[in-house]
């Protein structure tokens, strides 16, 4: 029996990645139009890498998540339960920490948000 490995490769280009206007996410609690481009979803462990905007003033409510995550700031500022965070500082979330997360009201924030395993939104 032979098996093959396909191994994957997945790139994005900058243009790709100004681009994520062309992924539209209205959240279910907020009713907030943001934006969410799913980058790579692990189809083994649910590990999912996603390239979110929330528009200015957009804040997700208390919540938690059964998975481990961290936040990249790409542009913006991310204003958390836990602090503020510019362009180039990463956040990591425990499994299980409660927390807020989204926009300053001044500006867009656009982020990396990475998960170790399925993404679920547990909403307090």
């Amino acid at each position: 029996m032979s098996e093959t490995n396909e191994k994957r490769v997945i790139s994005y280009n900058k243009e790709e990645m100004d681009a994520i206007e062309n992924y539209p996410h209205n959240n279910s609690k907020t009713g907030v139009l943001m934006y969410e481009h799913k980058l790579v979803v692990d189809p083994e462990t649910g590990m999912t890498i996603k390239q979110i905007r929330y528009p200015k003033g957009c804040m997700i409510p208390l919540h938690t998540h059964h998975c481990a995550h961290s936040i990249y700031v790409l542009k913006g500022t991310l204003v958390t339960s836990h602090g503020t965070f510019g362009p180039g500082e990463f956040v990591w979330h425990d499994e299980g920490v409660e927390m807020t997360h989204g926009a300053s009201d001044e500006e867009d924030v656009d982020i990396l948000f990475i998960t170790n395993k399925a993404l679920d939104m547990n909403y307090l």
